[in-house]
């Protein structure tokens, strides 16, 4: 899973030295999922689907042109077949954003999980990733492992014992198995709650094994 992180972070970093890009890794990653699951977009729908502003998808764009990972013409804009090469191997272990409602230890507005398939041993506690969610600018965050048939906080609780109810709810919004990793985020912005859960994920998906 290293080599996706890897590919991730050299999209990010480009090949030179030069100023900071206007998106982030977890952008990439949204582009390519989106791309991958919607087909080939116009530049206004894709924009809209990232939830960033013109000028940084202008410049996603022609990054992603520059590595041959998508391709625009009069259609929009699709992947290419490396494109969804990297795609598929994201899906393998990302699964679909899942918008909870009610139920969540917070009162935000928006709360955004998303599953991260086998990675539930890397984890550890649980702290860089929900820091990675933070910095992303969600203002809450929970991490949440599928171990031995129960849903565990790593060092803080067993909801399936605890909160048996949120627990239920949590099983049947993402049918999580073992070793598979809920991460969740929380805001009263959609965009910052949905980014918060991907970079979480992406946090995770660096892990070596």
């Amino acid at each position: 899973m290293l080599k996706i992180h890897e590919q991730i972070e050299r999209l990010v970093k480009g090949e030179a030295p030069g100023p900071s890009p206007s998106f982030t890794a977890s952008h990439i990653i949204m582009a390519l999922l989106v791309l991958g699951d919607k087909g080939s977009l116009g530049r206004k729908r894709f924009t809209e689907e990232l939830g960033i502003g013109e000028g940084a998808v202008r410049t996603l764009i022609n990054r992603l042109k520059k590595y041959s990972l998508v391709k625009v013409d009069r259609s929009g804009c699709s992947l290419t077949e490396k494109g969804r090469e990297l795609y598929e191997a994201l899906r393998e272990k990302v699964g679909e954003f899942v918008e909870l409602n009610g139920n969540v230890p917070w009162n935000y507005r928006y709360s955004i999980g998303v599953k991260v398939r086998g990675m539930a041993k890397l984890l550890r506690m649980g702290l860089e990733e929900r820091d990675a969610a933070i910095r992303a600018g969600a203002d809450a965050a929970m991490i949440i492992a599928m171990q031995g048939g129960n849903l565990l906080m790593p060092g803080v609780s067993n909801l399936s014992e605890e909160q048996p109810s949120f627990a239920s709810m949590i099983m049947s919004s993402f049918k999580p198995s073992d070793d598979d990793v809920i991460l969740i985020a929380g805001s009263d912005d959609r965009i910052k709650a949905l980014y918060g859960a991907l970079a979480a994920a992406y946090e995770l998906l660096g892990k070596k094994r």
